[in-house]
C-alpha cells in the first residue's frame, strides 16, 4: 500500500469492543484508486474512539482541499483539539516551524509532516497532518450535532 490510499466505505456499523465496553466503528473499505497496486481490494478495520490520536481516515474532500493548501514555515494556523473525556474541544492557534516527512521510508506521505508550535505552549511542538490544519484567519465552527432543537 502507498502512504495514502483513496477508499470507499462499503460497510459501516457501530459496536462495542469486547471486554472493555468502549464503542467502536467496524468498517469494510475498498481501494478505488485505479493507479494503486491494491486497486479494488477490500479490507476490514475496527476503529475505537480515538480522542488522543490523529485522524488517519479523512473525508476525501477534506483531504484533497488540505493537500492543495501548501503550508510553509511561519504560516499561522489553528488546530481543533478534542478534550479528552468530553464531546467538545477547542481551537489552538499556532505557527508552522518546519515542513518535512515524518519518515525517510515514506517521503511522499503527508502524515504528520508539519511541526507546529502553539501560542499557549511556546516550548512544546506538535506534529500535524495537513487535514488537521486550518487557516488562522478563517472562522471555523467544528461540526457537531445540535441537540437543542
Amino acid at each position: 500500500m502507498k502512504a495514502v490510499e483513496i477508499c470507499k466505505v462499503k460497510s459501516l456499523k457501530y459496536a462495542t469492543l469486547p471486554s472493555s465496553g468502549d464503542s467502536c466503528c467496524k468498517m469494510i473499505l475498498k481501494v478505488i484508486d485505479p493507479n494503486s497496486e491494491v486497486y479494488s481490494k477490500t479490507f476490514k478495520l475496527t476503529l475505537p474512539d480515538l480522542v488522543t490520536f490523529p485522524d488517519f481516515l479523512v473525508k476525501r474532500s477534506r483531504y484533497e482541499g488540505a493537500i492543495q493548501r501548501k503550508w510553509t514555515c511561519r504560516d499561522k494556523c489553528k488546530v481543533w483539539w478534542r478534550n479528552k473525556g468530553e464531546e467538545d474541544g477547542r481551537w489552538w492557534e499556532g505557527g508552522i516551524l518546519a515542513v518535512k516527512p515524518k519518515s525517510t521510508h515514506f517521503l511522499d506521505s503527508p502524515w504528520e509532516r508539519y511541526k507546529v508550535k502553539y501560542k499557549t505552549s511556546p516550548t512544546e511542538t506538535h506534529l500535524h497532518s495537513p487535514w488537521e490544519l486550518f487557516d488562522a484567519d478563517t472562522k471555523w465552527e467544528q461540526p457537531h450535532i445540535d441537540n437543542e432543537k
